[in-house]
């Protein structure tokens, strides 16, 4: 009896000793881990924060004759310096901006999707990534529908704002536009869609021609959670469509969408608004 009392004593003082250590042991990598976490985030940040630098909007009373050209067809004013990022990265299509979220961001089109999972648009190693179309999508934009990508980062960085129109009802009411703009383009693109979707969902299945086009709208509606957006653009012409996308949580197998259709594209330098339906464009001057 006084053998096996005094081994459960000598038990317990060992778990006193090893529980905390173990204890310390999961709470020291734990930090170490967020440490990593947070420092990527701001390694990231610093290498975003200096190319935005070459994105930037026209301040009032610096206006051009492009600048206010622009405004008055409908479209933002980005000053974007597209020959100093292609010479960064020569994979640079152009510059995404949703002014609502506050995004903006340079966008890249890689050989192949993973290529930017894990690298920075100045090809820096990171976690961040950078905002790519779709290996398969054409970077001009000109298929009936490109797919953009972007990590859902927690600090609300890269796609990470995505998420608050579908979490801040009605927010899209706003402001429901981004752009996107290239050397000689602005585009600008209503958005209509959003919902959350599934890794290996149907809306990743990008449509060739009529019929598959319309099979896709059928299915994007059918999932759609903006009940107002469809009534508020014009469907009925086959618009063009571009899709930002997300993924939702860790590991959870889910997307955050938003679809937009392109609803007028500017030539730039050019003082013309393009009406673009599919394929046959409708210049109007732009009054000065």
């Amino acid at each position: 009896m006084a053998d096996s009392k005094a081994k459960k004593e000598k038990a317990l003082k060992i778990l006193d000793i090893v529980i905390p250590v173990v204890c310390l042991g999961v709470m020291a990598f734990a930090g170490f881990n967020l440490y990593k976490i947070y420092k990527s985030y701001a390694e990231a940040d610093a290498i975003y924060s200096g190319i935005a630098l070459f994105a930037h909007e026209q301040t009032s009373g610096t206006e051009t004759e492009e600048a206010v050209a622009m405004e008055q067809a409908g479209f933002p004013y980005l000053n974007v310096d597209h020959d100093s990022l292609i010479e960064i990265n020569p994979d640079y299509t152009g510059w995404l901006y949703f002014p609502l979220l506050d995004l903006s961001y340079p966008v890249v089109h890689g050989d192949a999707d993973f290529s930017y999972l894990n690298m920075a648009f100045d090809r820096t190693p990171t976690k961040s990534g950078a905002i790519f179309i779709d290996a398969w999508s054409d970077p001009g934009l000109r298929d009936m529908t490109t797919l953009i990508y972007g990590h859902n980062m927690r600090n609300g960085s890269m796609f990470g704002s995505l998420k608050r129109v579908r979490n801040e009802e009605g927010i899209i009411l706003n402001d429901p536009y981004f752009y996107y703009y290239t050397p000689t383009m602005a585009y600008k693109c209503h958005v209509f869609s959003y919902y959350l979707e599934s890794a290996s969902g149907k809306t990743y299945n990008c449509p060739t021609d009529n019929r598959t086009y319309d099979e896709y709208m059928d299915y994007i509606l059918s999932k759609n959670e903006y009940a107002e957006g469809p009534e508020s653009v014009d469907l009925s012409h086959r618009p063009k469509v571009i899709t930002l996308s997300t993924c939702s949580g860790f590991h959870s197998g889910k997307r955050t969408v938003i679809h937009g259709i392109i609803e007028d594209t500017y030539k730039i330098g050019e003082n013309l608004i393009y009406d673009e339906s599919f394929g046959d464009a409708v210049q109007t001057e732009v009054a000065k």
